[in-house]
Order: structure tokens, then C-alpha cells, then sequence
């Protein structure tokens, strides 16, 4: 057989290998069409904190225009972690980078989408709070438990009580029974705002700030390039960065 005509098979058997393997491409984004707008998929986040009630409403927001589907409850931090490594949940709203590094099971989408400060709340004539903040060694604090952001101070502070809320929190910064409460600038705020609590304030320097990332767990990782996209698309034309201050407004005016 010429030389020519066998180029001409291989060429024609090329061209009909790709072809298939473009129409079952396609037949696999259709069908996963289909399935995502008929099926929501269960999000978490942790509850009775702020930033992640914007979280909420950011989240469901860019989910709507990329036409998916999802449910978000919620929940205590710890549940909703180990909801998301077992699968029991394709993913979490809003954490920051550390949880990628010690959860195994789960994937970032690589562009943040929002942030927070942590920082320190005291009581108003607490002469020593400033100071402690730079030394957070000699300080008694309290803390959220299953907060990514504030759990290494557990382990560097002088002594830590750990509960379950924000107001547990602030009680226990108003009884002295610590010197430093650490949490988010905004749920802090929300919290002092809403209870209409003057005699604590969010001291001067804040003690980190942290991105914030959605997490899939890796069963959902086809999702991770779509958020992403979309999470920069809104960036570049400043749509995100009104979302966020939409929703921050919101939160802050929860009763």
C-alpha cells in the first residue's frame, strides 16, 4: 500500500478518535447539566458566626449564576468538618487556607473570595488589654471552638477556655473571667451592635487576617475550575466586592 494512502487511514482514524472522544466530552457535560440543575448539593458553614452568614449569602449568590444548585445549613464547626472530609457534604462555604492543609479528603478552589480579621475584644477599661494583644503568651483568652483562625492561640495563649458562641464569649470577657476575647471583626461587631454592649471593644491592632476559600470534598472537584472562573470574573468587574458589602450590610442589621 503507498506510503500516502496509509497516512491518509491514520490520519482518517485520528480524526474519528477524536471526534468520539468530543461528543462523549460533550454527552458528559450535558448529562452533568442535567443532573446539577434537578439536584442540590448540601453546603456547610459554621454557625453563629458573621462572617459566615455573609459567607451564605455570597456563596448562594455565585452559585445561582453558575446555575447550581445547593443547600447551605449552618452547624457547629467540628460537624460540619467532619460532614465534608466523610462526603456527607459536598463542601464548606467559607475557611480559610489552613483547613485545606489539614483536611486530606478535601480540595481549594485556589481564588478567595472573602476575608477576616481576627481580633481581640476586651473590656473598655481593661488598662492591660492593648498590651496583651502583642503578647498573647501572657494573656487569658476565649475562643470559639472548631475556629480555624483562633486555633493556634489555643496552644500559645497563657490559658484558653474554649466554648460554643459568640455570647458565650463575650460573658466570659465581661465576667473577667479572660482578658482577650479573639474572634472576627465583623461577628464581634455584629454581636456588641445587636445587644446594644458598650463597655466592650475590638482593640486597635488586629491580631492576623486570613482569606477565605470554598472547600469541595474531592468527589466534587469537577466543580473547583467553575468557582474559580467565577469567583475571578466577578472580581474583575467589581460585582464581588458589592456582593460582599451588600451582604455584610444585611448581616450587620440582623436582629
Amino acid at each position: 500500500m503507498p506510503q500516502c494512502r496509509v497516512n491518509f487511514y491514520r490520519a482518517c482514524r485520528f480524526t474519528l478518535v477524536a471526534l468520539l472522544l468530543s461528543n462523549l466530552t460533550a454527552q458528559a457535560q450535558a448529562e452533568y447539566s442535567a443532573v446539577s440543575k434537578t439536584e442540590s448539593l448540601q453546603f456547610n458553614g459554621i454557625t453563629d458566626l458573621s462572617e459566615q452568614q455573609v459567607g451564605k449569602i455570597v456563596f448562594k449568590q455565585i452559585s445561582q449564576q453558575l446555575e447550581l444548585p445547593v443547600e447551605v445549613e449552618l452547624i457547629p464547626a467540628k460537624r460540619a468538618e467532619r460532614e465534608v472530609n466523610l462526603g456527607d457534604a459536598a463542601g464548606e462555604i467559607m475557611r480559610i487556607y489552613a483547613y485545606g492543609v489539614d483536611n486530606s479528603n478535601v480540595i481549594r478552589v485556589p481564588t478567595p473570595y472573602y476575608s477576616l480579621k481576627t481580633t481581640a475584644f476586651a473590656l473598655k477599661d481593661n488598662p492591660h488589654a492593648q498590651r496583651l494583644v502583642n503578647n498573647i503568651n501572657q494573656a487569658n483568652i476565649g475562643v470559639v471552638h472548631g475556629g480555624k483562625h483562633t486555633s493556634h492561640y489555643v496552644h500559645s495563649a497563657k490559658s484558653v477556655i474554649q466554648v460554643s458562641s459568640t455570647e458565650q464569649m463575650m460573658k466570659l470577657v465581661r465576667y473577667k473571667r479572660v482578658d482577650l476575647a479573639l474572634t472576627s471583626y465583623l461577628d464581634g461587631l455584629q454581636f456588641l451592635k445587636h445587644n446594644s454592649i458598650h463597655g466592650i471593644v475590638p482593640l486597635k491592632s488586629d491580631v492576623a487576617s486570613h482569606n477565605l476559600y470554598i472547600y469541595l470534598n474531592h468527589q466534587h472537584a469537577d466543580l473547583v475550575p467553575l468557582f474559580d472562573d467565577k469567583i475571578k470574573q466577578l472580581k474583575r468587574t467589581g460585582q464581588l466586592a458589592k456582593m460582599i458589602r451588600d451582604a455584610e450590610a444585611q448581616v450587620l442589621a440582623m436582629q
